[in-house]
């Protein structure tokens, strides 16, 4: 397990390709569980119980069906496990870094220090998504930088059309 987290930092750190990932359906399995608690635990202070699970449900849908669509359309299907395990295993390892501060907001105590930190994971959980995209679809790291800016738009489009913040 020491060895798997090490990769991904790895991978956040863009020392490591999605390649770099063994190809197994129980390690996809368990990057999933791994994600989804993390993902609930960021969203638990302000969703209840139910629509927090309905929401990681959706984003491990959409993630998965976004992966699935880019490699379908690169003719890389082969990869889709791999790709699947980054995508999900690097933005659970970024979102932990997320877990403090999300804990002061939902006190009340969200100040410039905690935004701009929340704005630096934003756009580093953006760099990595290129890193792998990039390497997942054998193209230039402008190509990656480009579909992770939209998929990363549409994603949070979507949640937000989907779960809106009610008071916010």
């Amino acid at each position: 397990m020491l060895a798997l987290l090490r990769l991904f930092f790895k991978l956040c750190l863009f020392r490591q390709a999605p390649q770099d990932i063994p190809r197994s359906n129980a390690l996809l399995s368990v990057i999933i569980a791994l994600y989804a608690v993390i993902a609930f635990a960021v969203l638990a202070p302000h969703d209840d119980l139910l629509k927090g699970a309905l929401e990681v449900v959706v984003e491990i849908s959409v993630t998965a069906g976004f992966v699935w669509g880019i490699l379908a359309t690169a003719n890389k299907p082969e990869r889709y496990n791999q790709v699947l395990c980054a995508l999900l295993g690097t933005d659970a390892l970024i979102s932990s870094f997320t877990l403090p501060a999300i804990a002061a907001s939902a006190t009340g105590q969200l100040d410039a220090s905690i935004v701009s930190v929340l704005l630096t994971l934003m756009i580093w959980h953006w760099l990595v998504c290129a890193h792998i995209i990039r390497h997942a679809l054998s193209q230039p790291l402008s190509v990656g930088l480009g579909i992770a800016f939209l998929y990363n738009l549409g994603f949070y489009q979507l949640m937000d059309a989907l779960f809106p913040m009610v008071g916010v």
